[in-house]
């Protein structure tokens, strides 16, 4: 708890010292597939050290996103209910939810509800397919996604997350595995896949 805790407050004050407003991710606990449901002790602990957390980056001026990851990384928050419920918990106002598709796609029953419950405290969106491929190649639906997003007026940041083992270090490739080379240019992948963004978004607000 103590060497997590170090470890957050540092990135807050690395997050300020480069000029930055917005730190997100798993902030609440190790990555890695649990062996047990979280406990109430350890849940507890999440709560006391977030608070704290909060706290120093309030003073900093910085915001702090909670990512809802799915079951195989994480088992404290995989679903929107559990992050609003943690959140609620923590009590902090520079705290906002972080929403991934990726997860979503394993751990909700659709695509819209969850952007609707969280609303706005929605504060960061990853997507990204279901194979962690080009967008519009997997089963992701997107059109309902980005229909919620315009539904509770969401104005901040979209990032596309995606992952290949010709380019991924190897480590990261194990850590989230990733066995196979779904792509290996860079540069045709973030063309495309601001362009389906640009579509869904314009889609979105007709």
């Amino acid at each position: 708890m103590k060497r997590g805790l170090e470890l957050i407050e540092e990135s807050i004050k690395i997050t300020h010292e480069l000029g930055g407003k917005v730190l997100t991710g798993a902030l609440y606990g190790a990555f890695g597939k649990a062996k047990a449901p979280l406990s109430a002790k350890g849940r507890a602990n999440i709560v006391a050290s977030l608070k704290d957390a909060a706290q120093m980056a309030a003073e900093l001026g910085v915001d702090l996103g909670l990512e809802v990851c799915n079951r195989y990384e994480t088992n404290v928050i995989n679903t929107a209910a559990d992050a609003l419920s943690l959140i609620d918990d923590i009590g902090a106002e520079n705290m906002f939810i972080h929403l991934d598709v990726y997860h979503m796609n394993i751990e909700e029953s659709d695509f819209s509800r969850p952007v609707r419950l969280v609303g706005d405290r929605l504060g960061y969106v990853h997507i990204g397919e279901n194979h962690r491929g080009y967008l519009g190649s997997g089963h992701i639906d997107f059109g309902s996604f980005f229909s919620a997003l315009a539904d509770i007026r969401y104005e901040g940041a979209i990032t596309f997350e995606s992952f290949s083992s010709a380019v991924v270090m190897e480590s990261l490739s194990s850590d989230l595995a990733i066995w196979r080379n779904l792509w290996d240019s860079g540069e045709a992948l973030a063309t495309h896949a601001r362009s389906m963004m640009q579509g869904w978004i314009k889609a979105s607000r007709v």
